[in-house]
């Protein structure tokens, strides 16, 4: 009886490669037809382990993948500041493509010997027998039933499986990215540019050669009413320092921009009776953290070993994945608040006394 796993992103497919690499049978079922073209992800050098002991590092490789050099930010002080990756002992992070990364980790699932069902959205769960009982409308909208040994929430800050159960979602803040693409007249160097304004940060890095990702990061309540379009986004960058002068002459690639939250938050129940929360849908994190993709992949890593052992009978698998996390998300909270409190210079603007 397979393990299914609602949700194909980098969480779900992370825990179905081990899981597929241990001989468990999986399936994954992703709502979206095709990969979405998504803003990309700064990988930062030390995750390059991760890649590897996952058997990922080759999906780097990609042309898709940009050498990110490092992190240039206004934070804290106006001075424009490097913090150079050539130090570390991989010299280099990477700015990822999402979709080329997501249809990477589909392919190899597929190659492991994995079911990834493009098009399926899950209805409705049901534990029964000891095992539970999905059912899901299909590319053709026709709903499909499978019984499944073990089911895994990895679909995202919905964590649409465990609110079916009934659990609840805790988030801890408002944060929200507005989000554009802009073409570039001419190259820019490669690396993530950051700078903090009274109201919130900014966030660019490279898409491509000359496509750059924009986004302007603060509380849902504090979003400007005029910023719904790419222009109005390009426009209200100009003002900034570093920011600005990375845009320069820039035009926007599209007109509308996405709106998307980016608040930190958990489950407040993140296993159970033959279920687990994965990634995003068991804790979210701030982007200013660069540990999105990070977490998802190491996240699942560990749910699909302790998926595994949970089913061969050891019964405190699941307790050591949830203390894992749990643990992993601690830490970060502690660095989330000090870098938000190195920033001084509004601490009397809504945005930044939230966090201070």
């Amino acid at each position: 009886m397979p393990v299914i796993i609602i949700g194909g992103g980098p969480a779900g497919a992370a825990t179905a490669l081990q899981l597929l690499r241990q001989g468990y049978e999986c399936i994954i079922l992703e709502a979206s037809a095709a990969p979405i073209r998504k803003p990309g992800e700064t990988i930062p050098p030390q995750a390059y382990s991760l890649f590897k002991k996952s058997g990922l590092e080759t999906l780097l490789q990609h042309p898709a993948h940009l050498t990110c050099h490092g992190n240039r930010f206004v934070w804290g002080s106006q001075t424009p500041t490097d913090k150079s990756f050539f130090a570390n002992t991989v010299a280099q992070g990477w700015h990822l493509s999402r979709e080329i990364f997501e249809t990477q980790l589909a392919n190899h699932v597929i190659q492991c010997g994995g079911q990834y069902l493009h098009g399926c959205s899950m209805t409705t769960i049901k534990y029964m027998n000891d095992n539970w009982s999905v059912s899901y409308a299909d590319a053709q909208k026709e709903i499909q039933t499978i019984t499944a040994s073990f089911i895994v929430d990895a679909t995202g800050r919905k964590s649409r499986v465990a609110r079916q159960m009934g659990i609840q979602r805790k988030v801890m803040d408002k944060l929200a990215g507005v989000t554009a693409c802009v073409t570039l007249p001419q190259h820019i160097q490669q690396f993530t540019y950051l700078e903090a304004v009274a109201d919130g940060w900014w966030y660019a890095a490279p898409l491509s050669a000359q496509q750059l990702v924009l986004s302007f990061m603060t509380d849902t309540d504090l979003i400007p009413e005029q910023l719904r379009s790419a222009k109005a986004l390009l426009d209200a960058a100009t003002t900034t320092t570093l920011i600005a002068s990375v845009i320069h002459d820039s035009t926007p690639t599209t007109t509308n921009v996405t709106v998307a939250s980016a608040a930190t938050g958990y489950l407040s129940q993140r296993t159970g009776q033959q279920w687990l929360a994965v990634g995003d849908a068991a804790f979210s994190y701030d982007p200013i953290s660069s540990y999105g993709i990070t977490s998802a992949l190491d996240g699942g890593y560990y749910a699909g070993h302790a998926i595994a052992e949970y089913l061969k009978g050891d019964a405190d698998a699941l307790t050591a994945y949830d203390w894992a996390i749990s643990t992993a998300f601690s830490t970060y909270m502690k660095m989330l608040i000090g870098q938000y409190n190195l920033e001084k210079r509004w601490s009397n603007s809504p945005f930044w006394s939230r966090r201070n």
